[in-house]
């Protein structure tokens, strides 16, 4: 793993890992590695809800809060650029809670990701991002920061909200009602995309007041994921599945990290039909940047060189700046995929 460090750093490749992931010390890895680095990425609070840092608001994983304080203070000393990242509504530990959990009409419930229409969801992370703030670090990776597809949600609060926008009753609302009208559908998106928004805007709005309270000379940066897929219909679908609109993203935070493929393996090989479809769906690319915004590529587990060259192509062929990645799949990564694509 020790070359795959040096050769990724050497491709200006921002890794996003895990205190788990280096097998050793801070200070040591920073020692062996700084030299190769322009920038690097750790995880702060994780899909499980806990926090690498010593939160005062989220549960705290207090084996590694001395890693990440170390890493973060020397990677600062030394003027690497450093991002931290921030699992939202994928949060494991208050999805176990009735209150928050997301759900479909037929009284699935998922236990992995929150239901995004919560404002009192948005200041708890509002307040995470404060946290994480008060470290010098440059930018935060925002993840998870979506609806988990079009069936999502239908807990109580959402029906409540959305079902007089449509002339239907709360308790009766269902998805097959929504999707039979082309206006109810629409509508549907709108609503979703608006929640979306608003807690966007609200962690925003938090690290405008984390800059006047720090007194930063460069304003922290926001982040926000957005996933590409197939299996969701590329970029113009994930509009619709996940609550996202990239201007409006653009608009509140300037800057978005395109997470590619999350469901689907296997990236289509340069020069397919299908290949050409990706490159094609990643349009707003250059209008997004026309407007000063910034756009990364992200995908999970690179391992390889050949995975990064991959993305190396990819990047060119679209116009994106940045490459990032981790190492390894998220833990509950089958829970997500499943919750993603299945058929509910």
């Amino acid at each position: 793993m020790s070359q795959s460090f040096r050769e990724f750093f050497l491709n200006k490749f921002l890794m996003l890992l895990r205190p788990t992931d280096i097998e050793m010390s801070a200070k040591d890895f920073i020692s062996t590695y700084a030299s190769y680095m322009t920038s690097l990425g750790i995880v702060g609070k994780a899909p499980s809800g806990h926090a690498y840092y010593p939160s005062r608001t989220a549960p705290v994983d207090k084996e590694h809060v001395q890693f990440f304080e170390e890493l973060i203070d020397l990677a600062h000393s030394l003027d690497i650029h450093t991002a931290v990242s921030m699992d939202f509504y994928t949060d494991g530990w208050f999805g176990r809670d009735p209150k928050y959990q997301t759900i479909t009409d037929r009284g699935v419930v998922m236990t992995h990701q929150i239901c995004p229409n919560r404002e009192e969801f948005w200041e708890y992370g509002a307040e995470i991002v404060k946290e994480i703030a008060s470290y010098p670090v440059d930018e935060i990776l925002l993840l998870g920061a979506g609806f988990i597809r079009d069936h999502f949600c239908f807990c109580e609060r959402c029906r409540r909200d959305f079902a007089p926008l449509v002339g239907q009753e709360p308790d009766r609302l269902t998805y097959q009602y929504i999707v039979e009208n082309p206006d109810y559908h629409a509508a549907w998106h709108k609503w979703r995309s608006d929640v979306v928004h608003e807690g966007i805007r609200r962690l925003q709005e938090a690290a405008r007041e984390a800059d006047e309270a720090t007194g930063r000379a460069t304003p922290l940066r926001i982040t926000v994921e957005v996933l590409i897929d197939p299996e969701s219909g590329l970029a113009e679908g994930a509009k619709n599945e996940y609550g996202y609109d990239y201007s409006v993203i653009g608009q509140i935070t300037g800057s978005l990290m395109i997470n590619l493929y999350p469901w689907s393996p296997i990236l289509p090989t340069r020069g397919s039909k299908e290949y050409d479809d990706l490159v094609e769906s990643l349009y707003f690319v250059n209008e997004f940047k026309r407007r000063g915004g910034t756009v990364s590529l992200f995908r999970w587990g690179v391992t390889t060189m050949d995975q990064l060259r991959e993305l190396q192509d990819l990047a060119k062929d679209t116009g994106i700046d940045r490459i990032a990645g981790t190492f390894s799949y998220p833990q509950d990564y089958s829970v997500r995929r499943e919750s993603a694509i299945g058929a509910y």
